[in-house]
């Protein structure tokens, strides 16, 4: 049976009629058309047409190297599965039969999923990538220039092809016997004949990583399988002819230089085959798979290395070759090409030995690992001018890792047990520290401790845990770098974290990561894009570079690594650079005064020398704040600044009543404000050194700022400074700066406060202010004298006591105006402060100010006044509207006239009676008027029964005691039965309805609340979803106004009209609302305040009810008085007890808050008298 190749090829439209026709093609069309039309015969008739954009149709012939094997792949889920198999096809056309490679994908149920495209010189090898993205098979083919090429090509589960890469190897003598894929989709192994090649891809480029050799120590031992552990993506497998079974087990190292500030180039090396890509970062941020600079060897690399200096780097080949090249970032830039010294592998290996890892130590010393049979051992090379060997290093056992440390000073080797050796470049070994598990990773640090500087190993291990030498101080780790400061670590929260070294080992120093909310807001924690782990860290350009899983570089500045900088550059004394520093980053400017303000302001001068510019002055004056910058945004998590108080930031005293408690407010002296403020000392230090002759003229704009920026602004000074200018130009610049940093129009006020008019003129005409405005005014002044132009400018700016001096210091002609004056705006106490010595002027103007407060109403100062200026009649009425009596009668008497002092009398009486001062009223009754039983039936109406019974007898008018007193008790008898049945009544009422309300909250919130009844027919028309203006009320929240809605929906409803609204209802306390029960609450609270308030009239009523012998009267008050306080003492905290949901107020901005707790009043004990107590 043969397979038809034009059947394939419609299955898989990729015949003519079926093939994508793009512009290209349609472009050919119209070109054939027009030849045609033109006569010509350069296109035939029934030439094919062929879009450039698209790749010509394949057959599918097999490749003359293809085993013939049939070849199975499932997907990493199982799900799918592709069969490749080798089939003879028929060529319909020419009825020819050729061999095929047919890849075919089934579903686990075995139905035909999809067939691959045809494509010429697919070989049997086959391999599905786990992800399922793709599946990778090897093909014969020819590039674009038509060389023949050995390549990898990937396909989709539909059949469609998906690109491929060159496998770089011979296309004739070349043999892929096998392909297999990591368990992460991250590798591809090629299975070769004497070797196994892996290869990775980022950003859409492949790399060859490593080549393992097997035929080293035997020619004739080969590769049979190759299998990738199904859970460990590094964890490799090779089957061996005639070595057995040798496992790898791989991980990730990225050469980079050394990362400490002064010697941080950002080198960064990668190995692609016998390739070599060096990148200095901190040079030139070029993207991968590009370089900066490309270097090709002899044989495919294994690993790399760069120096201290970073003026040279090592590759080892799979050959067992070390190559040293000496090439600076400088000459990479001019193009020169490096020195290149070989170590053969002679020198360095034995054929059974495997050449690993390569490292330097300091800048001419080449460290080489090497793999003997039994253990490792490190070769040691002097490179300064030719290889020379130096040492050998025997470790013991086999090793797994080499490294530089991080000051390069020693190698550093990891071996399998987790122990760490180091190699010195004379090949002494020392043990460092034992990790508990093997790390694929490390960075060995000297950190400065108690006993000199130590060496400090910090490492991670395969499941991600940071281990610092035995100690496991952090989980979640996916990759680490050490600068001189800190440990840069990854992590799985997607964070780049920064430790200090100083306290590494500590295990409470990683505290900060677990607390995600908290480290936010950590200058030690920055956030970053899933996936990055770290390439490079390069101090001295405060950035950290690292490496998304698709490829791409990314360079950012943590403000961690910026501020240790800032911070560096300060101690130093070196302002310009952490200046620049801070502006580049965006640093608040205040750093550089708050991380040590003593410094700062004693070497204010330096600080100006450096920075040197007037706009960089400008920006640092422009740019501070009041807060401690230290303190809030930039913490130094090494010194670890004690936590804000905000306590301390307030502006009230510590024992301070809060504010809803207390009206009253704090003003303090704007003197000791302006003091204290941190901007002000900042900017009064700068002038002080901006004023002297050096810097004066240069750091002009900078003065002129540093008065602006002032709290509050020294408009006065920097007016002052511009005014003091005799350069036109400069006063013009100066003026133009300041009008630009304040406001206009207060800088024209304040240069007319300095009675500058030509100076406001300058400002006026640079604001939006219209001529007719302000020409008029200033033309008006300018031909004013000098004291009549002061006058007029305080009294157009509201300075009156200002302007009143001027015009006192205008003499007699302006007396008249000046009290005008006083009236207008009253100036009175100024004006009395003026003529405190010329007694004639200083009466007029008192008489003036008595009028004053009449018209105000402050009858009793007015009447002292009119007194003291001996205007009596005056006196007498203004003491007579305040109902000072005694004052009053007194002047009276003092004026002729008995009528007067009789109708003064009466008035002040009927005056005192209606404001219910019956005492005064009885005296001014008895002493003046003569009329006993008024003054009788006066103290009676005050409760004074005593006084009144007294003035009786002492009058000898006994008989008004039975006709007046008597009567005077039984009214008082009433009022406070009445008042007590009333209370009595409420009292148990308001309980009641308390206890029906609390007992229908609790039975029926649902009712009590007022929620919408569901059972309700809900018209047709009507939407029941829930909207803005359509919301069912959620528990509890008719009355807080709290709904489904946000909470600044809800405010926006909240205006004027309903707050007062709320209001009305919070004070009527409707029944069956919420506000009912604070309303009784509140009631009841009344309630006692009234009976305190009554307790001391009942008691001298009880009292005169008993000596009229009125016992009945006086023990039926005393009884129910002492009843309705014992009910009150105890269902007071019954009453008061509001539960917190009833509190649950909603303010303006729509949030929840509760109004504060009713507290309960104190029942006070009724005094008694004994003799009524039974």
């Amino acid at each position: 049976m043969y397979l038809s190749i034009s059947k394939l090829a419609r299955e898989n439209k990729n015949i003519e009629e079926f093939q994508f026709r793009g512009k290209g093609a349609r472009a050919l069309e119209r070109e054939r058309e027009a030849i045609r039309h033109a006569g010509g015969h350069d296109l035939k008739e029934d030439a094919a047409l062929r879009d450039p954009t698209v790749a010509p149709a394949q057959r599918g012939t097999a490749s003359p190297a293809d085993s013939g094997a049939a070849t199975v792949s499932w997907r990493g889920d199982g799900e799918y599965v592709a069969v490749s198999t080798l089939e003879d096809a028929l060529v319909e056309a020419t009825l020819e039969c050729v061999a095929r490679r047919v890849v075919r994908v089934f579903t686990r149920e075995g139905a035909l999923h999809s067939v691959l495209e045809p494509a010429d010189g697919v070989e049997h090898a086959l391999a599905w990538r786990p992800s399922g993205a793709v599946l990778a098979l090897t093909q014969r083919g020819h590039d674009d220039d038509g060389a023949p090429v050995l390549q990898v090509a990937f396909f989709e589960r539909n059949g469609l092809r998906h690109g491929e890469f060159d496998t770089r190897l011979d296309a004739a003598a070349g043999r892929v016997a096998g392909l297999a894929w990591a368990c992460n989709s991250e590798v591809l192994a090629l299975q070769l004949a004497d070797r196994v090649q892996l290869w990775t891809s980022k950003n859409y480029h492949w790399y060859l990583k490593q080549e393992l050799v097997v035929s080293g120590a035997d020619a004739r031992n080969e590769v049979v399988f190759v299998r990738f552990h199904p859970e460990k993506p590094l964890h490799l497998m090779v089957g061996t002819s005639r070595a057995g079974l040798w496992v790898y087990n791989l991980a990730q190292q990225t050469a980079t230089g050394p990362t400490v500030a002064g010697r941080d180039a950002g080198m960064v090396v990668v190995i692609d085959g016998a390739e070599a890509k060096v990148t200095p970062l901190a040079l030139a941020n070029v993207p991968p798979p590009m370089a900066y600079r490309d270097y090709d060897f002899d044989a495919p690399l294994c690993a790399a290395a760069v120096n201290r200096a970073n003026d040279a780097f090592a590759v080892a080949t799979c050959a067992g070759d070390v190559h040293v090249c000496r090439v600076s970032p400088a000459d990479m830039r001019r193009g020169v090409q490096p020195a290149v010294a070989t170590i053969g592998r002679a020198l360095i290996a034995t054929p059974d030995e495997v050449v690993k890892q390569v490292c330097f130590i300091a800048d001419t010393t080449v460290a080489v690992l090497v793999d003997a049979p039994g253990a490792s051992r490190v070769e040691l090379f002097d490179v300064h001018a030719t290889a020379t060997h130096v040492a050998s290093a025997e470790l013991g056992v086999r090793a797994v890792l080499l490294k530089a440390r991080a000051d390069f000073a020693a190698a550093v080797a990891e071996c399998v047990d987790g122990s760490l050796l180091e190699v010195l470049a004379a090949g002494a070994t020392a043990r460092v520290a034992q990790f508990p598990v093997l790390c694929h990773d490390f960075e060995v640090c000297m950190v400065s401790g108690d006993m000199g500087e130590e060496p400090v190993a910090l490492g991670v291990s395969g499941n991600g845990k940071l281990y610092g030498n035995d100690t496991h101080l952090a989980s979640g780790v996916t990759s680490i770098k050490a600068t001189q400061d800190h440990l840069v670590l990854t992590n799985a929260h997607s964070q780049v974290c920064f430790v200090h070294l100083k306290n590494v080992l500590e295990p409470a120093t990683f505290s900060f990561l677990q607390n995600q909310t908290a480290a936010a807001a950590d200058e030690r924690v920055r956030q970053i894009e899933r996936g990055l782990v770290l390439v490079s860290c390069i101090p001295s350009k405060y950035s950290v570079v690292l490496q998304a899983p698709r490829g791409n570089l990314e360079t950012i500045c943590p403000r961690i690594m910026v501020l240790s900088g800032v911070r560096n550059f300060i101690a130093a004394l070196d302002y310009r650079n952490a200046f620049v520093a801070c502006r580049t980053h965006r640093i608040d400017l205040d750093l550089l005064h708050d991380y040590d303000p003593a410094l700062f302001h004693s070497n204010v001068e330096l600080f100006v020398k450096q920075i040197g510019r007037a706009d960089y002055l400008d920006l640092f004056v422009s740019c501070l704040h009041e807060e401690d910058v230290t303190q809030t945004k930039y913490r130094d998590t090494l010194r670890q600044a004690p936590l804000l108080d905000l306590a301390k930031l307030s502006l009230e005293p510590r024992n301070a009543e809060p504010a809803s408690a207390s009206p009253r407010r704090i003003i303090f002296n704007k003197e000791d404000a302006r003091t204290s403020s941190k901007i002000n000392r900042i900017c009064n230090a700068v002038l002080e050194v901006l004023s002297a002759p050096p810097y004066e003229s240069q750091f002009l704009q900078t003065r002129v700022t540093a008065y602006a920026c002032q709290a509050p602004p020294n408009l006065p000074g920097a007016l002052s400074l511009i005014s003091a200018l005799e350069d036109e130009d400069e006063h013009e610049k100066a003026i133009t700066h300041l009008c630009f940093l304040l406001d206009v129009n207060k800088l024209y006020d304040h240069a007319l406060e300095l009675y500058d008019v030509k100076m406001a003129l300058n400002i006026a005409q640079k604001s939006q202010k219209d001529p007719k405005e302000y020409l008029p005014f200033l033309q008006n002044l300018h031909v004013q004298t000098p004291l009549r132009r002061q006058f007029l400018i305080d009294d157009h700016l509201k300075h009156y006591s200002k302007a009143l001096g001027w015009l006192h210091e205008l003499g007699h002609e302006a007396v008249a105006e000046l009290d005008d004056f006083v009236v207008k705006h009253s100036l009175y106490k100024d004006a009395l402060a003026i003529y405190r010595y010329d007694d004639q002027r200083n009466k007029h103007i008192l008489a003036l100010y008595a009028e004053h407060l009449v018209e105000e109403k402050k009858y009793s100062e007015s009447g002292v006044i009119y007194e003291y200026l001996g205007s009596l009649e005056q006196a007498l009425e203004s003491f007579v509207l305040c109902m000072r009596w005694k004052e009053a009668l007194a002047i009276a008497q003092s004026l002729p006239g008995k009528e007067l002092v009789i109708s003064t009398a009466e008035r002040l009486s009927s005056m005192l009676v209606d404001d219910h001062k019956y005492s005064d009223a009885a005296e001014i009754e008895l002493r003046v008027l003569g009329n006993v039983e008024e003054a009788i039936k006066l103290h009676c109406m005050s409760y004074q029964f005593d006084s009144a019974i007294l003035l009786a007898t002492e009058k000898n008018h006994t008989d008004l005691i039975a006709s007046t007193v008597d009567l005077q008790l039984d009214e008082s008898f009433g009022v406070i039965a009445e008042l007590l049945a009333d209370c009595t009544s409420q009292a148990n009422s308001q309980l009641k309805r308390l206890r029906e309300l609390r007992q229908k909250k609790e039975d029926d919130p649902y009712a009590f609340y007022g929620i919408p009844n569901d059972d309700l027919d809900t018209p047709d028309n009507v939407s029941v979803a829930a909207s803005e203006t359509s919301t069912t009320p959620s528990f509890f929240t008719k009355y807080t106004g709290k709904t489904s809605g946000t909470a600044k929906t809800g405010a926006s409803r909240k205006t004027s009209k309903n707050r007062k609204r709320e209001e009305r209802k919070r004070a009527k306390g409707r029944k069956g609302t919420i506000y009912e029960e604070e309303y009784l609450i509140k009631s009841v609270g009344r309630l006692v305040e009234r009976l305190d308030q009554t307790e001391a009239d009942a008691l001298r009523l009880i009292e005169g009810l008993v000596r009229r012998h009125k016992m009945q009267q006086a023990y039926q008050i005393q009884h129910n008085w002492g009843k309705l306080t014992v009910f009150l003492r105890e269902n007071i905290q019954e009453i008061h007890n509001m539960s917190e949901k009833d509190r649950e107020r909603i303010d303006d901005n729509g949030e929840i808050y509760l109004i504060d707790e009713i507290p309960a009043p104190v029942i006070r004990d009724f005094p008694k008298l004994e003799m009524l107590d039974y």
